[in-house]
């Protein structure tokens, strides 16, 4: 668990599977764009399970770190950040996040990134941290660059959103 000043990031269990399902439903619009893989394996209550029970496999396993960003004060669900496809020779990984719809604007990525980050850096060892963002991603770029990631440079047809078309990436990082 990683807590903050207005936020607790606990990792995935199964007592919460059923209000991210219920949340990243309602939300899938927002989402499909950049969490389209998700969508696809959380259409159902089951499948929801299956992929948290997948996601806290890959955490005992130190091949990702998956948590659900909840307030501190209410104990909602928030969103989800993560770090996965750790390479533990170097030792790096990707992190991606949202914050749903409901709850954006009020700056909830900068406190859980900023948190996340130095969970990756300081608690799991990790050298360095990036993330993929879209060019018209504007809020994640400022997010990013705000929590001290540095821009790399372009991924050329890096990503495929709906509809199968692709699209660029940026590529942050940030290092020890």
């Amino acid at each position: 668990m990683i807590e903050t000043e207005r936020l607790i990031l606990k990792p995935y269990a199964l007592d919460f599977a059923e209000e991210f399902y219920i949340k990243f439903q309602k939300d899938q619009t927002y989402l499909e764009d950049y969490f389209s893989r998700t969508l696809s394996v959380t259409k159902t209550h089951e499948e929801t399970e299956r992929y948290f029970k997948n996601k806290i496999e890959s955490f005992q396993n130190n091949e990702g770190f998956y948590f659900g960003i909840f307030l501190k004060e209410s104990d909602e669900l928030i969103g989800h950040i993560s770090v996965r496809e750790i390479d533990w020779t170097i030792p790096k990984g990707e992190l991606a996040y949202f914050i749903f719809s409901d709850f954006s604007g009020q700056k909830y990525s900068y406190e859980a990134l900023k948190a996340f980050r130095d969970f990756c850096i300081k608690e799991k060892e990790m050298f360095r941290i990036f993330m993929k963002i879209a060019p018209d991603n504007i809020a994640s770029k400022k997010v990013a660059e705000f929590c001290g990631f540095e821009l790399e440079g372009l991924l050329r047809n890096d990503y495929r959103k709906r509809q199968e078309v692709l699209t660029d990436m940026l590529l942050y990082s940030f290092t020890k």
